[in-house]
C-alpha cells in the first residue's frame, strides 16, 4: 500500500470503540506519529445516506434487509473515503478507522445461520471491497470483545446518535442481534487470525476500566507501527542542541552545517526551503534549527505548514522565495510575447535563427498554431494559406543556405562544423521573416511564485483565447509543484478580482481609444523615434555619481556641482564610467536616473529578440498588422528568391484581410509574418543601455536588430555624447559572414577546452 499502517477498531455496539479510538489516536500523536482518523459510517457525508436510512429502520428491521444489500450500503461509504485513506498511507501516516469492513462481517454476517454461508459472504464482501472497488484493506482489525449482555447495558446508557430520531438504531435495539454479532466476531478471530485480533475487555463479569483497555490496545498495536524517527533536536532551557541524526539531516539539506554562509542543496524540497526562509522574521534561531524543528517531515506536511506561513507572514513576500521551472510547448509566436511580458522572470525559447522550420509532424502538419474558434470556411483558407507559406519558406531556406555556402570566402579546409552552423544561421536570418506569427515555439520559464501567479492572472485576463487556455494549463501544472502559493490565483475574491480588473481596464481604455483617436496607419514617418529623454543634460547626474562618497544631502551636492566648470563635471563622469575592459564592466547605478523612451517601428522578428530584455519599463506593443509593410533582405535578392518572398507577404495580407472581414480581427494577427513591421514602445535607463546597445550590436547578432540598435545608439550619442561614447563596445558593423563565423568558431573552441578539462 504505502509507508503507513492501517488499523481498524472493531466490536459490537457498547464495546467502547469510540472512546478507545480517540484515546489511541491521541496517544500515538503524543508519541510523534502522524495519525489520520476515519469514523465510519461517515454520517456527515452524502455517501452514508443509505446507511442512515437502513439504521433508522426506513428499509425495515435488520432481518428484513438482505445482508448483501446492506453491505453494499456500507461499501459505498468506505469507497468514498478510500482515496483519502490511500493518500494518508502513502504519506506514511497511521490510519485509524473506527469500524470498517469487519463491522459488516460481524453485523451482517450474523444473519446467516451456517458457517459455510457466512464464509461465502465474507469472501464475497472482501472481493467486492478490496478487489473490485480497490478499497484499502486494514493491516489489522482489532476486536474489542464485550459479552452481549454487558454491551446491551452500556448501549442503554449511551446518548442517542444525532443522525436518528429513534431511541436506538436497529442493531442496538436488538439484544439477539448483539449476541449473534459477538459470536461472529469470535469466529472471525478464529478463522482469520492474521487479520483479526481479539482484546477481552472484561474480567469475569466485570468490565475493565477505560485505561486498562487502552493499555491492552496499545500493547497490541505497537508491534505493527513503523519505527519512530530519531530525534533531530534536543530542547533545553538554554535552547536547542542538534543530535547526530539532526546533523545527518542538515548535511543532506544544506551545503554547510556549521558556517555562517550556506545554500540549500538541490535535493532539498524547494517549497520547504521557501517556507523555512519565510519563518526568519518570526524565529530567533539559526535557520538550520528551524529546518530541523519544522521542516523535516514529508512534503505534504511542509505544504500545509507553508499555507500557514503564507497566511501569517504575507503571501507577496513569501511568494518571492520559491521559484518554478515551467515549459510551454507549442505556443504560437503571438503567445510567446505575452508569456514573456513579465519583467521578474527569465525566459528562453526556440530560435528561428538556428532551426529549420521545414519539418512536418506525424500528422503531416507544419509547426503552426490554429485558432480553435474559426469557422469552417476561414479555417480551410487559414490552413491552405499557411501551408503554402511554409512550403515556400522550406524551399527558400535551403536555397539560401546553398547560396551562402557556394559563395562563401572561407577556404575549403576551414569549412568545419562552425562554418556549417554560421552559414545556416546566415540563411535563416534572411528567410525567417516569412515565417507566420502563428509559428509554434517552446518557451522555458523560470519565475518566482509571485511572478508565476501574476503571469497566470495576466493571461487569464487577456482577450486572446490561446492565452486564456494556456493560463489554465500553467495554473494546473504549477499547482502540482507549489500549490500553497497558488491557492488564490483563481479564487473570486483574490485572483478573480484581479483578472476582472485587468480585463475591464483593458476593454474600457480600448473603447476610449477607438472613440477619440483616428484609426489610420501613418506613412512616411521615422521608424525610430527617441520620444523622451530625462534629464536632457547628461551632466545633471554628476551629483548622483558622487553622492555615495559624500556626507552631504543630495540637494547641497547639486548646489555645489551646479557651480563647477564643465571640465570638472566631465572628470567626475569619466571617472565614474571607469576603465572598461569588456562589455560586462558596467558603470554604477547613478546611470539608472537617466531614461530613454522610444517609439519604434520594426519587423516582428527584431521585436521578438529585443522584447526579452528584462530591465526595461513601459514595454507595450500595438496589435499586429501587415499595413506597415516589410523589407526585402539583401540575401534574398542575391539568391534570386525575391518573387517567392513577395508571394509570402501577399498571401499573408490576403489571409489577414479575409479574417478581419469576417470578424476574426484578433486572430488575424496569426497570419502576419515575422518580416511585417509593427509598432512598439519601450523605456530603459542609461545603465541598461550599456547592456542592450553593446550586446545587441555584437557580431553574432541578427543583422536586423544590429542595424536597429546602432541607429538607436546614434540618437543617444547625439543627445548624451559622453554616455554614448562610454559605451565603447557598441559594434558599428562588420561582414555578417565573417562575424557570425567568428562567433561560431569561438563557441567550438570553448567546447573543446571543456572537453579537455
Amino acid at each position: 500500500m504505502g509507508k503507513g499502517v492501517f488499523i481498524a477498531i472493531e466490536g459490537t455496539d457498547g464495546s467502547g470503540k469510540n472512546t478507545q479510538f480517540k484515546l489511541l489516536s491521541e496517544s500515538l500523536q503524543k508519541e510523534g506519529y502522524k495519525v489520520a482518523e476515519f469514523d465510519f459510517p461517515q454520517y456527515d457525508q452524502p455517501s452514508s445516506f443509505f446507511v442512515k436510512e437502513y439504521l433508522n429502520g426506513n428499509y425495515g428491521s435488520s432481518t428484513d434487509v438482505n445482508p448483501y444489500m446492506s453491505s453494499l450500503f456500507y461499501a459505498l461509504d468506505r469507497y468514498h473515503a478510500a482515496p483519502k485513506i490511500r493518500q494518508a498511507l502513502e504519506e506514511g501516516k497511521i490510519v485509524l478507522a473506527n469500524r470498517f469492513t469487519g463491522s459488516n462481517m460481524g453485523h451482517q454476517g450474523q444473519k446467516f445461520d451456517r458457517q459455510e454461508d457466512r464464509k461465502a459472504y465474507y469472501l464475497w464482501l472482501t472481493s467486492i471491497e478490496f478487489s473490485a472497488l480497490n478499497i484499502p484493506k486494514p493491516d489489522k482489525n482489532i476486536v474489542l470483545r464485550v459479552p452481549a449482555e454487558i454491551a446491551q447495558k452500556l448501549v442503554d446508557k449511551k446518548e442517542v446518535r444525532s443522525y436518528t430520531d429513534k431511541k436506538r438504531d436497529i442493531h442496538e435495539a436488538d439484544l439477539n442481534h448483539l449476541k449473534r454479532a459477538v459470536y461472529v466476531y469470535d469466529e472471525l478471530c478464529e478463522l482469520y487470525p492474521n487479520d483479526f485480533i481479539k482484546i477481552h475487555c472484561v474480567n469475569g463479569q466485570e468490565l475493565l476500566s477505560i485505561d486498562e483497555i487502552h493499555k491492552k490496545l496499545e500493547e497490541v498495536v505497537i508491534p505493527y507501527l513503523p519505527p519512530k524517527k530519531e530525534s533531530l533536536l534536543i530542547k533545553s532551557k538554554d535552547g536547542f542542541s542538534i543530535t547526530k541524526a539532526g546533523e545527518d539531516f542538515l548535511d543532506q539539506a544544506v551545503t554547510n552545517t556549521k558556517g555562517s554562509v550556506y545554500a540549500f542543496k538541490k535535493t532539498f524540497n524547494p517549497v520547504a526551503a521557501a517556507a523555512a526562509m519565510a519563518r526568519l522574521s518570526r524565529r530567533f534561531d539559526d535557520l538550520r534549527i528551524t529546518l530541523l524543528d519544522e521542516f523535516s517531515g514529508n512534503p505534504e506536511e511542509e505544504n500545509d505548514l507553508l499555507k500557514r506561513v503564507v497566511t501569517a507572514y504575507g503571501d507577496d513576500s513569501v511568494q518571492q522565495l520559491a521559484g518554478i521551472h515551467l515549459v510551454v510547448e507549442s505556443a504560437s509566436n503571438l503567445l510567446t510575447k505575452k508569456l514573456e511580458w513579465g519583467r521578474l522572470a527569465a525566459y528562453l525559447e526556440q530560435s528561428t535563427r538556428y532551426i529549420y522550420y521545414d519539418q512536418k509532424d506525424k500528422d503531416g502538419k507544419y509547426k503552426y498554431y490554429i485558432p480553435k474558434n474559426l469557422n469552417q470556411k476561414t479555417l480551410k483558407t487559414y490552413i491552405e494559406t499557411l501551408d503554402l507559406i511554409f512550403d515556400k519558406y522550406s524551399d527558400m531556406v535551403h536555397k539560401a543556405t546553398g547560396y551562402v555556402r557556394q559563395n562563401s570566402r572561407t577556404p575549403k579546409a576551414e569549412q568545419d562544423g562552425a562554418w556549417m552552423a554560421a552559414t545556416r544561421a546566415q540563411a535563416c536570418d534572411a528567410v525567417r521573416t516569412v515565417l507566420p506569427v502563428a509559428t509554434k515555439s517552446t518557451v522555458g520559464i523560470y519565475a518566482s511564485a509571485q511572478a508565476t501567479e501574476a503571469m497566470i492572472m495576466r493571461l487569464m485576463a487577456d482577450d486572446l483565447p490561446e492565452a486564456r487556455e494556456t493560463s489554465k494549463k500553467i495554473l494546473d501544472e504549477a499547482r502540482k509543484v507549489i500549490p500553497a502559493f497558488l491557492e488564490r490565483a483563481d479564487k473570486p475574491d483574490r485572483g478573480g478580482a484581479t483578472i476582472a480588473y485587468l480585463a475591464n481596464r483593458h476593454e474600457t481604455v480600448k473603447k476610449l481609444a477607438d472613440k477619440y483617436l483616428p484609426q489610420v496607419y501613418p506613412t512616411n514617418e521615422e521608424d525610430i523615434v527617441l520620444a523622451d529623454v530625462h534629464p536632457r543634460n547628461e551632466l545633471d547626474i554628476v551629483p548622483d555619481m558622487i553622492y555615495e562618497f559624500s556626507n552631504l544631502p543630495l540637494a547641497q551636492i547639486q548646489k555645489e556641482v551646479e557651480n563647477w566648470p564643465y571640465n570638472q563635471k566631465a572628470e567626475v563622469m569619466q571617472s565614474y564610467f571607469g576603465e572598461r575592459l569588456n562589455r560586462r564592466h558596467k558603470p554604477g547605478r547613478a546611470l539608472e536616473k537617466v531614461a530613454y523612451s522610444w517609439d519604434i517601428v520594426c519587423d516582428y522578428g527584431i521585436f521578438r529578440d529585443l522584447q526579452r530584455h528584462r530591465m526595461v519599463s513601459d514595454l507595450e506593443w500595438q496589435q499586429l498588422t501587415p499595413r506597415y509593410g516589410y523589407e526585402i533582405p539583401e540575401l534574398i535578392e542575391k539568391t534570386g528568391l525575391t518573387e517567392q518572398y513577395i508571394d509570402c507577404f501577399d498571401l499573408s495580407l490576403e489571409l489577414f484581410s479575409s479574417m478581419q472581414k469576417v470578424g476574426f480581427g484578433l486572430e488575424a494577427q496569426y497570419a502576419t509574418l515575422m518580416g511585417h513591421k509593427m509598432r512598439w514602445k519601450v523605456t530603459y535607463n542609461a545603465r541598461e543601455a550599456f547592456h542592450l546597445h553593446e550586446l545587441r550590436t555584437s557580431p553574432q547578432g541578427h543583422p536586423g536588430y544590429r542595424k536597429l540598435v546602432n541607429a538607436m545608439h546614434e540618437k543617444v550619442l547625439n543627445i548624451h555624447p559622453m554616455i554614448g561614447e562610454a559605451m565603447k563596445f557598441v559594434n558599428k558593423g562588420e561582414d555578417p559572414e565573417l562575424t557570425r563565423l567568428a562567433a561560431e568558431k569561438y563557441t567550438q573552441y570553448k567546447l573543446k577546452v571543456l572537453e579537455k578539462d
